[in-house]
């Protein structure tokens, strides 16, 4: 920093020339408070202030400004240390160098002149002078230009040396003199604060640092020494060593501020010394506690809740324990686990009643299972925690809560068949539990060596006639008679849950014609049942009759419903009993006449001809029998060729791993193919009717009325009829958008059911990588696929048919209009009937208006449609028609018109939002304010601008509107007050500015009761909406409050992929990874999801040295037991290990690890064929497709095929 000048020659220069550059650290002796502050002294001679010792001048007559950083009142002259006293006021006959940015000046005190130097009273007049005067002028300018061009060469050699310095981490020691030194005060010699004499009276500072003066000395001895450091520069192309170079060079048990040698010796808290010391039992350790600092946490105090220890006043201390106390405080392993079970056991006794206290004292014990290795007393504290929850259930014996967890803990210890016989006796004391049933089978899943698709089907049906009893015991009780009966809704809901669950099991194990037929029979056997009152027997037999007879149903071509059916069948039948009765008639009013000669028929005749229909048959019989053996023989000969024989049968081996690639691209493509279930040629409608006496493998694709008859229940509520239609049109990935809150269990078990990365999950994480820390490319190219009405054959126009036929049931359903119209644009593509995406919705949206010309919602979709395909003229032609009518239409309709207004408003702000229209925002504040103020809606109401009298007016109505929604819809929020509070937030955003708007969110979000907000669908939305306000002023809202909204919202909704996707791009924009991923951490810990853990995952993919996180993030989801089942996940970590880490091995020991976990899924089964091919042996696969089978997973295609086709190939 400083440095003594050794040199004792230097050629004079004037002192003004280094005036900016020198800067001195004593200060000033003078009483004008300008030459007080200044930053170097100014020794100025009496006679001659030219002529000081520093190359700072002083004069008399001007006095240099004071610096503008001294400006400030803070620094003042009592910052500034004393001057020294050994120090002159100047130096008189001494000579001093001094070094400023590499030259070398030498000042003189007096009027002592340079020694080359000739006196002017010398100079002569001759020529030989003058010519002895320039040549040694001659001889210095080379001189002088030679001593320049080293002292050039020395600052260059100077620079670099430096330069290398500031490289070296070791060597950057702040405050030090010495370069080469360890500590900063053992280099520094002298310092410009002591009181003693100096052996020389200046230093020189290089780079003089401001805030010396502000402390008053050199201040960075006494602070914390840090060097912010970039993970990022010298990884992706910045100078420097990378990262991982940078933290080896760190000196981890160096301090250079440390001035106590023992204490650095001993080393840091992280040092291994004493980690070591922290894995000691016999340490004491100091916890801290709420109650032990005064702190009492209140029960109805929202801010309080939390682990932390506040910082309350030294007074509260005080009272609590004493500075003894806290000091000495501190336990043993053994004293803390004593001492909580002590205060638990105590608590138990006074409360036993306290379900949440039994779980927290059963949990207690998972603390002494991790804290130890040792198996024996990892077992012991098993048997502790499971005669915790004996004890337990024995005082709660109806507490579900503690039976799950004790059935979980069981698991511990014991076997699978004790395991199962315990569950059995659970669910047949709680068989009206959907929890209860849900949760068995995960577990009966989960068990390998007891898995089969049949067991299963079998465990589902028991689930279904068991919560449909109960459904029929609160029926009976008269509950389910109004549409807000809460137990009854969510006992339906249940039963629904359920049988989508088993839908999607028989999919996902290969069964798609029965999973597909069970849907079929679920829609049409609770939406479209005929209107009559049946018993459950009689309503069976109609519809057995329906689903034998061959009629088309839901979602196939020309299908009406049952109901319609049902209808058309007895007008058949009574059309027929009237021609019977009319034939009849006439044939009693024609009785008695003659009519002709008739011969009688021979029995010969009629025995000849029977005997001749027997010949045919039995010629046709012979020939078919021997085209089928000569194709037999054609097989084997086939086979002979491949060493193969047939009455081998499954004896015999593949040994080419291509033959089963092959053979698995086969089956991928008939899975696509053969989905649809079939007909039987013995239907009365035989358009889909097959020969499939001999086909054994066509037989499996006909699903028969007994295979479906024991999964059918009759739906009453209408909330549990549109979840099951828009989980099934979910489920096939059909395009609906947000239907169910996502802390439903039916959003829930769809999101841990998916097997590949699609649909809206898939969009949210593309939308969150518009983030710097999000690469979700990476994770697509994993697990990423299409929907299936893209893979599928007819997939697209049977998704059509299907919202087609029940949008006409469920007509107030808002949510089926925009999956309507888009699954008329995906026939139309897949069809290829129209050149236009967009003309089969808007042809589709016109039928449609024809019949409900009185739906507003039918109209916002219609208007939506034409805006999408670039009519905006178009669909602000309507938006204004409807709005205009709105007058004429019934009061129950005109409810509806907050969502029309909204929808209206959308278009404009989003045409604004993109630059497209300039009076786009004008409209949609004139819309706003015609809602607002009640009036008549008119597109020229305001040609000339909104007046403020208006605005005034609509801020008016907007608020007792509002106050109406608070009244009406106590405590839950509907959908038409989430559009109005929607539409003034956007009001008040045009009008007020953002903040406004914020109010409103809130407003409107703390309308919704606590116990309510988390299951309401449309309070989430209503969340969504704000937080997309704030994104859209980040600029203007502080970071901190947007995130803060954001883990509000998350909270309260876990599982929304929008919420994680925003606080993502929100952490990714202030660089604050560290936060994101500790915000992961604790959300896995609290609330654990597919969802969460991938997107965790899409923020690590792409990072270079992540490797040990990502396999953390990995082990952990898979051994959580709300993921561990999730078949998405395995595929993912199986592609990782195989893809992105090359690690072959680790790919194989994870499919195995992940069929064991999920034997019923397909495609994880195709897997190991697909990716895995080249490293499992040929025998492996050939073992791995007979335990399939073994399993009961449907497979199509028999290997043989593929070794047929192989020597035909050869024989051509």
């Amino acid at each position: 920093m400083a440095e003594q000048d050794d040199n004792t020659e230097s050629p004079h220069v004037n002192s003004s020339a280094a005036d900016a550059d020198v800067h001195a650290l004593f200060p000033v002796p003078s009483s004008s408070p300008a030459t007080a502050l200044r930053l170097f002294p100014s020794f100025a001679s009496a006679k001659n202030t030219g002529s000081s010792i520093f190359p700072i001048t002083n004069t008399g007559s001007q006095q240099e400004p004071a610096h503008q950083w001294l400006a400030n009142s803070s620094f003042s002259e009592s910052l500034l240390p004393p001057p020294l006293p050994s120090v002159p006021s100047s130096f008189p006959g001494s000579t001093l160098d001094i070094e400023v940015a590499g030259e070398h000046f030498e000042k003189v005190g007096g009027d002592s002149q340079h020694p080359g130097a000739i006196p002017s009273s010398d100079y002569g007049s001759s020529t030989d002078e003058d010519a002895e005067r320039g040549s040694a002028e001659k001889r210095r300018r080379k001189k002088k230009r030679r001593r320049k061009q080293k002292e050039e060469e020395e600052r260059r050699a100077e620079k670099r040396k430096r330069k290398e310095k500031a490289d070296d981490a070791d060597t950057r020691k702040i405050g030090a003199l010495d370069s080469t030194s360890v500590e900063r005060k053992g280099a520094v010699t002298v310092w410009a604060d002591i009181k003693e004499s100096l052996p020389k009276e200046y230093y020189f500072d290089a780079r003089g640092d401001r805030d010396n003066m502000a402390f008053g000395s050199l201040y960075r001895l006494d602070i914390a020494r840090y060097r912010r450091q970039d993970m990022f520069t010298g990884i992706y192309g910045g100078s420097g060593r990378s990262f991982s170079q940078r933290l080896k060079r760190i000196d981890v048990e160096g301090d250079g501020i440390v001035q106590d040698e023992a204490v650095k010796n001993a080393g840091r808290y992280w040092s291994p010394k004493f980690s070591s010391l922290e894995r000691k039992r016999k340490l004491r350790h100091v916890r801290l506690c709420k109650e032990r600092f005064g702190f009492k946490q209140k029960e109805n105090n929202s801010a309080a809740l939390g682990d932390f220890v506040p910082l309350e006043s030294e007074k509260a201390v005080q009272n609590t324990c004493s500075e003894v106390e806290i000091r000495d405080a501190g336990e043993t392993w053994q004293e803390y686990v004593t001492r909580k079970t002590k205060e638990y056991n105590e608590q138990i006794r006074e409360r036993s009643h306290d379900e949440s206290l039994w779980i927290s004292f059963a949990n207690f014990q998972d603390e002494l299972i991790q804290a130890t290795e040792k198996k024996a007393v990892v077992q012991q504290a098993v048997e502790k925690k499971i005669a915790i929850l004996e004890k337990a259930l024995y005082i709660h014996p109806d507490s579900e809560d503690l039976l799950l967890l004790y059935l979980e803990s069981c698991q511990r210890r014991d076997t699978a068949a004790a395991l199962v016989s315990k569950w059995e006796d659970a669910v047949s004391r709680h068989s009206s539990s959907f929890r209860m049933w849900r949760e068995f089978l995960r577990f009966r899943c989960s068990q390998f060596s007891a898995f089969s698709v049949s067991a299963l089907r079998a465990l589902y049906i028991r689930a279904l006639q068991s919560l449909a009893a109960n459904r029929n015991r609160l029926h009976a009780k008269g509950l389910g008679r109004g549409e807000d009966d809460v137990y009854y809704v969510e006992a339906e809901q249940g039963l629904v849950s359920i049988f989508v669950d088993l839908c999607r099991f028989n999919w996902q194990a290969g069964h798609h014609e029965l999973a597909v037929g069970l849907f079929q029979a679920g829609i049409e056997y609770s939406l479209f049942s005929p209107p009559i009152q049946l018993t459950e027997s009689n309503k069976l037999r109609l519809f057995e009759a329906f689903w034998s007879s061959g009629a088309p149903r839901i979602g196939e071509d020309g299908a009406l419903g049952w109901v319609t059916w049902l209808e058309k069948e007895e007008e058949q039948l009574q059309r027929a009993r009237e021609v019977n009765l009319s034939g009849d008639e006439s044939e009693e009013q024609q009785g008695g006449g003659w009519t002709g000669w008739s011969e009688p028929e021979k029995e010969d005749s009629r025995a000849d001809a029977s005997l001749d229909d027997d010949i045919v048959d039995m010629e046709e019989d012979t020939e078919a029998d021997a085209d089928v053996f000569m194709e037999e023989e054609d097989d084997a000969a086939l086979l002979e060729k491949l060493g193969l024989s047939l009455d081998a049968g499954k004896d015999v081996e593949v040994n080419d791993t291509i033959v089963w690639r092959r053979w698995v691209e086969r089956e991928a493509q008939r899975d696509c193919e053969q989905w649809l279930p079939l007909r039987s040629k013995y239907a009365k409608d035989t358009r889909d009717a097959v020969d499939i006496e001999d086909d054994g493998d066509e037989l499996e694709r006909i699903v028969h009325f007994e295979d479906i008859k024991e999964n059918l229940f009759t739906l009453h509520s209408k909330q549990a009829r549109s979840s099951l239609v828009c989980q099934i049109l979910d489920f096939w990935d059909g395009p609906l958008s947000e239907w169910c809150c996502s802390n439903a269990w039916s959003y829930r078990s769809a999101l841990e059911s998916l097997e590949s990365l699609k649909g809206t999950l898939l969009a949210d994480i593309n939308d969150a990588e518009r983030g710097d820390l999000s690469r979700s490319k990476y994770l697509a190219g994993l697990v990423g696929d299409s929907p299936w009405y893209e893979k599928s054959q007819g997939g697209a126009r049977f998704l059509r048919n299907a919202f087609y036929a029940v949008r006409t049931v469920l007509t107030d359903d808002r949510r089926l209009l925009k999956g309507l119209f888009q699954a008329e644009d995906l026939a139309t593509e897949e069809t290829g009937l129209a050149a236009g995406s967009m003309s089969a919705s808007r042809a589709l949206g016109k039928r449609l208006l024809k019949t409900h010309r009185q739906d507003l919602s039918m109209w916002g979709a219609y208007a939506c449609i034409e805006a999408a395909a670039g009519n905006i003229t178009a669909a602000r032609k309507i938006f204004d028609t409807t709005l205009a009518s709105l007058g004429a239409l019934p009061k129950e309709v005109q409810q509806d018109a907050p969502m029309l207004y909204l929808a209206y408003a959308d278009l404009e702000l989003a045409r604004s939002s993109c630059g497209a229209d300039t009076g786009a925002e004008r409209r949609a504040l004139s819309i706003l304010c015609s809602l607002g103020s009640g009036s008549e809606y008119s597109p020229e109401s305001f040609p000339d601008g909104i007046p403020a009298t208006q605005l005034l007016r609509s801020h008016r109505g907007f608020r007792e509107q509002l106050q109406r929604v608070r009244t009406s819809d106590r405590g839950n929020l509907s959908q038409k007050g989430a559009a109005l509070i929607t539409c003034a937030a956007l009001f008040e955003q045009l009008t007020s500015g953002w903040e406004a708007a914020a109010s409103i969110f809130e407003e409107g979000l703390a309308m919704t009761l606590p116990g309510n907000r988390q299951q309401s669908f449309e309070c989430e939305v209503l969340l969504l909406r704000y937080v997309n306000m704030m994104e859209k002023f980040k600029q203007a809202a502080k970071p901190a409050r947007l995130r803060s909204t954001i883990l509000r919202g998350l909270m309260q909704y876990p599982c929304n992929a929008k919420l994680t996707g925003a606080y993502i791009r929100s952490a990714s924009q202030s660089c604050m990874s560290h936060k994101l991923r500790r915000f992961f951490d604790d959300a896995s810990k609290r609330s654990p999801s597919t969802m969460l853990w991938l997107f965790a995952l899409s923020c690590e993919l792409w990072r270079p040295g992540a490797g040990p996180r990502i396999h953390s993030l990995f082990e952990r989801a898979l051994e959580s037991r709300e993921t561990r089942q999730s078949v998405l996940l395995w595929r993912c970590y199986i592609a990782y290990e195989l893809h992105v880490a090359s690690n072959p091995d680790a790919a194989r020991r994870v499919y195995f690890r992940a069929i064991h976990a999920c034997p019923w899924s397909k495609a994880l089964w195709a897997d190991g064929f697909r990716k895995l091919g080249s490293i499992l042996s040929a025998k492996e696969q050939s073992e791995f497709v007979d335990i399939m089978r073994e399993k009961e997973l449907r497979i199509r295609t028999d290997v043989y095929e593929i070794l047929l086709e192989d020597a035909e190939d050869d024989t051509l």
